[in-house]
């Protein structure tokens, strides 16, 4: 697995049928990503959930090389530009435009996945709280999280309110996480944390 320090973490995951790209950076950082994967065409791409940080380089990976882009259902009328994402930072007129500034998906691009679904033998698994659809990949005792955690140096926590889409729901996919068998946690901000960490914080978090 590789790591591609964008403004969101990007994971390049090497797998069977080829490496899988998860997120993809914003859209300022296409070249960068580019650079990353030094000339390597992912066999495919998954977005963890449809914010700008995480899908800014996507329209231009299909653009270039066509390849299949999976995401959740909830997601996907955000990704495709059928609905606009909500204003962030939540400043009037601003914040709207600088959420929805990238070039949206069209329809045919987007592949939905559900909980329980496999891509390129990893299973996807639905998180969601920081958006309806927000998804994770797991995999021999790796989760890649996304957004359902933030870690920095005192562990992970929980993302505020201002930046969740139900922060009741985030709570209760922390509960969720603490039981899965995963060992190792990857996450879209900041460096991975334990299964031991994620259970302190659903124990603090009453879950």
């Amino acid at each position: 697995m590789e790591v591609f320090p964008l403004a969101a973490n990007t994971y390049l995951l090497d797998t069977p049928q080829g490496a899988l790209l998860v997120d993809t950076g914003m859209p300022q950082e296409n070249q960068k990503l580019l650079r990353h994967l030094k000339g390597r065409k992912p066999a495919a791409l998954l977005l963890t959930h449809h914010h700008l940080d995480h899908v800014g380089g996507a329209r231009m990976l299909w653009e270039r090389y066509g390849l299949p882009i999976y995401a959740h259902p909830l997601d996907i009328p955000y990704i495709s530009g059928e609905r606009r994402r909500p204003p962030f930072p939540p400043i009037p007129w601003l914040g709207d435009w600088i959420a929805n500034s990238t070039r949206p998906l069209p329809p045919e691009a987007l592949i939905p996945v559900e909980e329980g679904a496999r891509v390129l033998g990893w299973q996807v698994v639905h998180l969601p709280g920081h958006t309806p659809g927000q998804i994770g990949l797991l995999r021999e005792g790796v989760l890649l999280a996304a957004d359902a955690l933030r870690v920095g140096a005192k562990g992970p926590w929980l993302l505020p309110a201002v930046v969740n889409h139900d922060t009741a729901q985030a709570r209760r996919t922390v509960g969720k996480m603490a039981q899965l068998e995963a060992e190792h946690i990857y996450v879209g901000h900041g460096p991975p944390t334990t299964k031991r960490a994620v259970m302190a914080l659903a124990e603090k978090l009453a879950l």
